[in-house]
């Protein structure tokens, strides 16, 4: 699946190289990367979860439910709107500096890490309430 997206990438590069500059064509790629990696999460969301369902048996679907800690943050990171997840993966997963961040999002940097700052606090929030069930 990422040797796709990757592919996909480089073949959206090579049809818009006019219009790009060359000296942010990385940025670009991986702007492009990261949003067909995201398409292809999110259409492939649903098919996973089904799957999952029908292979656990009816009588225990609702007993005694607990995730683990990926399965928690996965969550958290679902509630949150877009952009911030967009973000979070991109400093907390990718390993992206503010500056990065700033330049593949067009955002500007106080507005990287207030955006930033949120998302982390909601991902909190969002992660204490599914314990605390």
């Amino acid at each position: 699946m990422a040797k796709d997206a990757v592919q996909d990438a480089f073949e959206v590069l090579w049809k818009n190289k006019d219009s790009i500059d060359a000296t942010k064509a990385k940025q670009y790629l991986f702007t492009v990367v990261f949003r067909k990696g995201i398409d292809s999460f999110r259409m492939r969301k649903n098919e996973t979860d089904i799957e999952v369902l029908s292979n656990v048996p009816a009588s225990s679907r609702s007993i005694d439910v607990s995730y683990s800690d990926k399965e928690l943050v996965a969550m958290a990171l679902e509630q949150l709107p877009d952009l911030q997840k967009q973000l979070i993966l991109l400093r907390d997963l990718e390993g992206y500096d503010y500056n990065e961040i700033s330049e593949i999002t067009g955002l500007n940097m106080s507005q990287v890490k207030v955006y930033l700052f949120r998302a982390r606090k909601s991902m909190k929030e969002t992660i204490t309430t599914i314990e605390a069930l």
